[in-house]
C-alpha cells in the first residue's frame, strides 16, 4: 500500500478501524489515497444535507448507490431532477425493484438493482461521497465528501464498477 494510502488510514484511523474498506475490489482499495482530500464527515444529518444540496444544484448527472428508496424529502428533488433531463442512475438493493421492469418511463433515468452493495455511494457532476459499510455490516451514514477532481474519479469509478455489475430493473 502507497505511503499516501496509509496516511490516510492512520489519519482516520478511528473511522477505518469500524468501517470496512476491504469490502471493495483490490484495485479501490490500492487507490484508496486518492481520499486524502476529500472531508471525512461523521454526522449522519450533516452528511445527508449534504446530500440533498448537492442533488438539487446538479446540473447534469445524479448517480448513486443507496441501500433502500429514496427517502421522503428527497422526492420532490428528484422529480425536478427528472424534468430537467439531468441523468439520473441509480444502483438500489436486488429486492427493491420492482417486479416487472422499469418502474421509470423517463428516458433520462436508469435503475438498476445489485444483491450486494458496498455502501453508499454518491455523485454529481461536481460533487461525491462515499459512506463505507461498518464491520458488522450496518450504514451509519459517515463518509467522505467532496469536489477535489482525484477523489471524484474514485468515486466515479467505483459507482461504474458496480453499476456494470447491477442488473436492469
Amino acid at each position: 500500500m502507497p505511503s499516501f494510502a496509509r496516511a490516510l488510514i492512520f489519519k482516520h484511523e478511528s473511522y477505518f478501524s469500524k468501517h470496512d474498506l476491504m469490502q471493495f475490489p483490490t484495485q479501490f482499495v490500492s487507490r484508496v489515497g486518492e481520499l486524502s482530500k476529500a472531508e471525512l464527515l461523521m454526522d449522519t444529518i450533516e452528511s445527508l444535507n449534504r446530500g440533498s444540496k448537492w442533488f438539487t444544484e446538479a446540473t447534469e448527472c445524479i448517480w448513486a448507490i443507496g441501500e433502500g428508496t429514496i427517502p421522503e424529502y428527497m422526492i420532490p428533488i428528484m422529480n425536478q431532477k427528472v424534468q430537467e433531463g439531468i441523468q439520473i442512475k441509480m444502483l438500489i438493493p436486488m429486492q427493491n425493484v420492482p417486479a416487472g421492469g422499469q418502474p421509470v418511463t423517463q428516458r433520462n433515468v436508469e435503475l438498476r438493482g445489485l444483491s450486494d452493495l458496498p455502501g453508499i455511494v454518491a455523485l454529481t457532476e461536481k460533487y461525491a461521497g462515499v459512506c463505507l459499510r461498518q464491520i458488522d455490516g450496518k450504514m451509519d451514514y459517515s463518509g467522505f465528501y467532496g469536489t477535489d477532481p482525484v477523489f471524484h474519479n474514485w468515486v466515479k469509478d467505483l459507482f461504474l464498477y458496480y453499476w456494470e455489475k447491477g442488473k436492469r430493473a
